[in-house]
């Protein structure tokens, strides 16, 4: 089957390749398909295997137009043209009968010859189908090529502005380059007009003499603009890199891509809620808005751990929010008064990356994650918070599910002046409500909400609903396997933010508060005298979370630690925050402190007044004249009884005087008879006895 093959003639010093336009048992028709003029010609069989051509694969590649396209209608138009001379196919290859041919359709369809002709030719040269006739506009012009005139205006002329304009020389482009380049393309705040006027600055420093008329009006700026700069190049240039990357680079692949399954990799990320929130202790007292760390696993989407809270973002919160991640949260959400089970929320144990910020993870802190869990850590580029946008979107998802629902929410750009009021004022929810709100809210998200846009890969079921947790029992069942799991207590342990603690006699004193262990006391730390052998700063773990349990690493060994209560002494800070501890601390101190310069202020008058009383008291010595002698202190004892006396009788006058004149009875335990007033029933002393 030779029809429609092309053929290079070796023996040729040009390029000839020739196309097999019919084909019979003696003989063959071939076209030479680099000629424009060229007619198919006769070749015998035996001839043609004697010509030594070489077979090649077709060298035009045929494009089908776009539908309704003005290359469709120039193709449809040259087909059907043609097409009554390819019904006597046989008679084309003579030249008298096509000339005849020919001759009946120019009169038929009132077409030149000239494109009649060519039309053939390609059909024949181009591989002989509708195709073969659509035009190559791909080919017309002078594509990458800039044309320049120095002798008149390309375009059309002006028919309202006086004058022809200018010839856009090559001087002239360069001063538009010069003026979109170091002027628009590097200024976000520059538009398209204002770059034409420095080119027109440009253009008028370089050719004082010119005249208005000559100046390159707006469109032909615009037009040099559009045909050198394209679209994406001037959004790229205009932007900066972390942003283009950022916000405007179209996204090359997903996030689950390279992400095989559950434990793969954690996204951890903290936000600051847009609510308000109010103090347990007293609803009075407006505590501000609270922290939210969120670790979710990137293959199923779930919500894996949780950090609700006051502290700012640091290792000490993400610590306790990567502690809950790898822990069982059923006892957690106990804590809020929630019930789930297992299967609710199974995403327990160690995972194998966690990406998060160039902050929290950065450092020392993150050493024992990798070196004790085994865990790579994975940190952001600078700016970058695309690179974990399953965690960033999952913000915006709960505060559409809270929101709705809750006073005191942030209030937008503007919104004070709208409203005439402040949300804030209207603040109700404790930290423990909010907490409980976020961990329904991530329950229900885990659980029943499926994910928009989820990309299964090719192995997935269809039956496998994109909801988070049937994807992470999925993934565990066939692609992963469990977790490796770790002591729980230990590990929030080790993870919990470790800080200096003071001992001394009254205990260990940490953030202001007093702690003990049996450990401690059994080495003799708290001992009062000096010879006691106590260290003076040890560290400590705390939950910021939980002020009645402090830990200290003696040994710096992952599993040892001692446990330490709160003392009595600070039974005020008990089931608190350290955040609200510290807070009443604070407010403690500054009430003693105004109390102290208080007390500072009356000082004075109360010194004064003692320096009086002294006064006086000397004054009546010197007055009475008395010697200084030793003989004064001979008798103090009698001197003392005889004052006694004096004082009792004076608190009798005075009872007597304000109080009544019925005296009650006295009966003796010891016999039946009554005591006699004047037996005596004198105050006691401890001198008499």
């Amino acid at each position: 089957m030779l029809l429609n093959q092309v053929y290079m003639d070796p023996h040729s010093e040009q390029l000839t390749q020739l196309r097999v336009v019919f084909e019979h048992v003696s003989y063959l028709m071939l076209i030479d398909i680099n000629d424009v003029n060229a007619w198919p010609y006769r070749v015998d069989i035996n001839e043609f295997d004697s010509l030594g051509l070489v077979k090649e694969p077709d060298p035009i590649t045929l494009v089908s137009p776009e539908r309704n396209s003005k290359s469709e209608k120039a193709r449809d138009r040259a087909f059907n043209t043609i097409s009554p001379l390819l019904e006597n196919y046989l008679d084309l290859f003579d030249k008298k009968l096509r000339n005849a041919h020919i001759k009946l359709l120019i009169v038929r369809l009132n077409e030149p010859r000239l494109y009649i002709t060519r039309q053939l030719r390609r059909y024949w040269q181009r591989g002989m189908t509708p195709d073969a006739l659509t035009p190559d506009y791909s080919k017309c012009g002078a594509p990458g090529k800039v044309r320049r005139s120095t002798q008149t205006k390309l375009g059309r002329k002006r028919s309202v502005s006086p004058g022809e304009g200018m010839i856009i020389t090559n001087e002239i482009a360069e001063l538009f380059h010069l003026a979109i380049e170091g002027f628009y393309l590097l200024r976000e705040d520059v538009d398209l007009p204002k770059a034409r006027t420095k080119a027109i600055g440009f253009i008028k420093s370089k050719y004082p003499t010119i005249r208005e008329s000559e100046l390159p009006t707006d469109i032909q700026f615009r037009y040099f603009f559009e045909k050198n700069y394209s679209k994406p190049d001037v959004i790229k240039a205009k932007s900066s890199n972390i942003e283009y990357e950022k916000d405007i680079a179209p996204l090359r692949s997903t996030s689950v891509t390279n992400n095989f399954g559950p434990g793969a990799r954690y996204e951890i990320d903290a936000t600051i809620a847009d609510v308000y929130l109010v103090s347990d202790q007293n609803p009075d007292r407006i505590i501000g808005r609270p922290i939210i760390y969120k670790v979710k696993d990137v293959f199923s989407r779930m919500t894996a751990g949780l950090y609700v809270g006051l502290e700012n973002p640091s290792w000490a919160t993400a610590s306790i929010a990567l502690a809950n991640t790898f822990c069982d949260k059923v006892e957690y959400c106990r804590q809020f008064g929630i019930d789930i089970s297992h299967a609710d929320w199974p995403s327990i144990g160690i995972p194998s990356t966690i990406t998060a910020d160039r902050g929290e993870l950065l450092g020392k802190h993150g050493d024992i994650l990798v070196n004790r869990f085994g865990i790579t850590l994975s940190n952001t580029r600078a700016y970058r918070g695309n690179d974990k946008g399953i965690v960033e979107k999952s913000f915006d998802t709960m505060h559409v599910d809270i929101l709705p629902y809750v006073e005191g929410k942030v209030q937008p750009f503007n919104g004070k002046k709208k409203a005439g009021k402040r949300n804030e004022l209207l603040a109700n929810l404790t930290l423990f409500d909010f907490t409980k709100m976020v961990i329904v809210s991530e329950i229900n998200r885990n659980t029943t909400t499926p994910l928009k846009s989820y990309d299964f890969e090719s192995d997935m079921p269809t039956d496998l609903a994109p909801i988070p947790v049937k994807l992470w029992r999925w993934g565990i069942k066939n692609r992963t396997g469990l977790l490796r799991e770790i002591d729980q207590h230990l590990i929030t342990i080790n993870l919990l933010p470790h800080d200096n603690a003071t001992v001394s006699v009254l205990g260990i004193c940490f953030k202001g508060l007093y702690y003990t262990c049996s450990e401690a006391v059994s080495l003799g730390w708290f001992h009062k005298n000096k010879s006691a052998k106590r260290p003076k700063n040890i560290e400590v773990a705390y939950n910021p979370l939980d002020t009645n349990t402090i830990y200290i690493r003696p040994d710096n060994q992952f599993d040892s630690y001692w446990k330490c209560s709160l003392q009595s002494r600070s039974r005020r800070y008990i089931d608190m925050t350290f955040t609200e501890a510290v807070s009443i601390l604070s407010e403690s101190r500054e009430t003693i402190a105004a109390t102290k310069q208080e007390a500072d202020y009356k000082a004075p008058d109360v010194q004064a007044e003692l320096e009086k009383i002294a006064k006086i008291a000397a004054e009546r010595q010197q007055k009475a004249d008395l010697s200084i002698s030793s003989q004064r202190l001979q008798g103090i004892r009698d001197n003392r009884n005889k004052e006694k006396e004096l004082e009792r009788q004076k608190n009798r006058d005075s009872q007597n005087q304000f109080g009544s004149d019925n005296k009650a009875t006295v009966t003796s335990i010891h016999s039946d008879s009554n005591i006699k007033e004047d037996d005596g029933f004198d105050y006691p002393d401890l001198d008499d006895f």
